[in-house]
């Protein structure tokens, strides 16, 4: 008995807690992305301490898929491998933890896209929660690229241009955040330019996607929202 009401507490605490926790996730992602990645960028925060708060980022977000696995075992591989490269002596492996952070940067951008997705664009009435789920969506759409592009970097050393010297530190990812997101919006400064064609690739595909999610997203509400109101 003991041990059937656990589960019905625990999903009861977890349906509560769901959609507060989906804000919290937003708001920690974009706190991260937005003014912790410059201050990174510019030498006031470290690449370790990024590292520990992507992890904290990333907790909500396994609590809040729990309960599915297949979405809770990645995101703990993405917790585990952030918390390592940034636990790790950067002296004796300079480029181990680079590779680990965009790892961990794939798979939790991956995985919440896929998830996130299907509640945004599922079936259902427009809510609060569908809302904040759309944000949180395009937010790991530039999360995903920006893995995406510290790959092509650590491949390729030239593969962009004003981009800071690979090292331990894990410096260019605020650099490679603020690239990620002019191009998913397609402001497209000038300022870092990918040059490898892989790199223009991948850049080339974010700002399709910038210009096709507004338009999919807003068909799929107004969709919604007529099949409610008909329904209704």
């Amino acid at each position: 008995m003991a041990g059937q009401r656990m589960p019905k507490a625990f999903d009861r605490l977890h349906q509560r807690l769901s959609d507060p926790l989906l804000t919290v996730l937003t708001l920690l992602l974009s706190f991260l992305l937005f003014a912790l990645a410059p201050m990174q960028a510019a030498g006031l925060v470290t690449g370790q301490h990024f590292g520990y708060f992507f992890g904290l980022v990333l907790l909500p977000a396994a609590f809040l898929y729990s309960r599915n696995f297949l979405v809770a075992a990645p995101i703990g591989v993405a917790i585990a491998l952030v918390v390592t490269a940034a636990l790790l002596d950067f002296e004796r492996s300079p480029r181990t933890d680079l590779y680990l952070d965009s790892a961990a940067w794939l798979i939790a951008g991956l995985t919440l896209s896929a998830v996130v997705a299907r509640a945004v664009f599922g079936p259902g009435q427009i809510t609060y929660h569908r809302v904040v789920g759309a944000v949180l969506l395009y937010l790991t759409i530039g999360l995903t690229f920006v893995a995406l592009y510290g790959f092509a970097a650590l491949a390729t050393p030239m593969a962009f241009t004003n981009l800071p010297a690979l090292h331990g530190d894990f410096a260019l990812s605020g650099d490679l955040i603020y690239f990620s997101f002019v191009t998913l919006t397609t402001t497209g400064y000038g300022d870092i330019a990918p040059l490898h064609p892989y790199a223009r690739s991948l850049a080339n595909v974010e700002a399709i996607i910038g210009q096709i999610y507004p338009a999919t997203l807003l068909a799929r509400l107004v969709t919604l929202e007529l099949a409610h109101e008909r329904g209704s």
